[in-house]
């Protein structure tokens, strides 16, 4: 499972640049990513920047989304456990349905803590940031 940050990166520059640009972080390396970046946004069209920055605050959105959801689901999760052992089922019925619940409800915390703690992420597309924002701001600059 992949963060929506890191899905985002990997759709604009390649998994094998993503992969790269990982390598740079852990090396302290971040001038290298941003030239990287710079330079391969530099002879884009500012159609295909106006483009890439709404992507880009698309993703944000997302995984600003999946962290605020995350409460309202732990507390659904429980809520219908809770009303499922009320009910008074039979077990044939509760253990699947408690399953079926709990597999979800896993399924959501694998992806909130994915996209919470995507430091790695978060870091590449603020660096991407910067270089989308001063590419647009010098194609504004020259118009």
């Amino acid at each position: 499972m992949q963060s929506v940050l890191g899905k985002l990166i990997q759709r604009e520059f390649g998994k094998e640049r993503y992969s790269i640009y990982s390598d740079k972080l852990s090396k302290k390396e971040s001038m290298d990513i941003f030239c990287d970046i710079y330079e391969t946004l530099r002879n884009q069209p500012s159609d295909y920047l106006n483009e890439s920055l709404k992507g880009l605050l698309e993703s944000v959105q997302t995984s600003v989304r999946i962290s605020r959801n995350f409460m309202a689901i732990s507390i659904g999760a429980l809520v219908a456990v809770v009303l499922l052992l009320c009910l008074g089922l039979s077990f044939y019925v509760l253990i699947p349905a408690i399953g079926v619940i709990g597999i979800c409800y896993f399924y959501k915390l694998a992806e909130y803590m994915k996209n919470r703690y995507c430091d790695k992420d978060v870091k590449i597309v603020l660096i991407y940031k910067i270089a989308l924002f001063h590419l647009l701001e010098e194609n504004c600059l020259q118009k």
